[in-house]
């Protein structure tokens, strides 16, 4: 799991890292922790554009340079999943937030109560939506389960599916309908008849094309175009209420 504090107060940033320090052992000790602080949304962004995402990030709305709510839309643009948390000594701007899919916010001067109440709850959140797993077999490997957050896309060849994870890919013996009704409770979207896809992996979508947050393109049915796009405008709304 990871965490970013990002806040351009020096004093203000090592008090969350401690508040965070003394709240590592009421997390599941199998689940490892990795915190990072940052003192600028710049900073914060220059980590998504190399490449290293976060779980949870807390955001103070205002610092120099690159707000907190101008930081937010941005990483929004590329990561419609991360748990955000706002925090600012500025009450009336609570409202402003939820443009930004925001999980909850801090008021400061944030105590080690008010901060560990928030914390427990996104991380319940974070393990809520990671530790669902989906399973299949082979003969040569047996049983394999994998978090369905690292899931990307099956795609149906022949009679075998090419499961793509994040780790890699998996191939087994399976129709893809049957699949589909495994994992559309989780809210893949079936493009075409041969793709079925983790909507949080989706960056952009077109009536001929599905474009991924790693740039690969898959096909988009014609047919099923406006049942595809409702799906993925409801999943997008929903995901901002969560």
């Amino acid at each position: 799991m990871r965490i970013g504090f990002c806040d351009d107060d020096r004093v203000f940033l090592e008090l969350l890292a401690v508040y965070c320090r003394e709240c590592l052992p009421f997390v599941d000790q199998d689940e490892q922790v990795d915190a990072e602080c940052m003192s600028s949304g710049e900073k914060l962004l220059e980590s998504y554009r190399r490449g290293k995402t976060f779980d949870i990030l807390f955001i103070d709305l205002k610092m120099k340079g690159l707000n907190g709510f101008e930081t937010a839309r941005q990483i929004r643009m590329v990561d419609n999943r991360v748990i955000i948390i706002f925090v600012t000594s500025l009450a009336h701007c609570v409202m402003k937030c939820f443009e930004y899919k925001p999980f909850w916010y801090l008021i400061k001067p944030v105590t080690r109560k008010s901060f560990k109440n928030v914390f427990m709850k996104a991380v319940a959140e974070y393990m809520s939506a990671n530790r669902a797993e989906y399973a299949f077999s082979t003969r040569t490997d047996g049983t394999t389960k994998l978090s369905i957050g690292n899931i990307i896309y099956l795609e149906s060849i022949s009679r075998r599916i090419r499961l793509h994870a994040a780790d890699g890919d998996y191939f087994f013996y399976a129709g893809i309908n049957e699949e589909e009704k495994k994992l559309s409770k989780y809210d893949f979207i079936r493009i075409h008849k041969s793709y079925l896809v983790n909507p949080h992996y989706i960056k952009q979508i077109n009536r001929s094309w599905l474009t991924l947050k790693d740039g690969q393109r898959l096909p988009v049915s014609e047919r099923r175009y406006k049942a595809i796009y409702d799906l993925y405008t409801d999943y997008l709304a929903r995901s901002s209420l969560s």
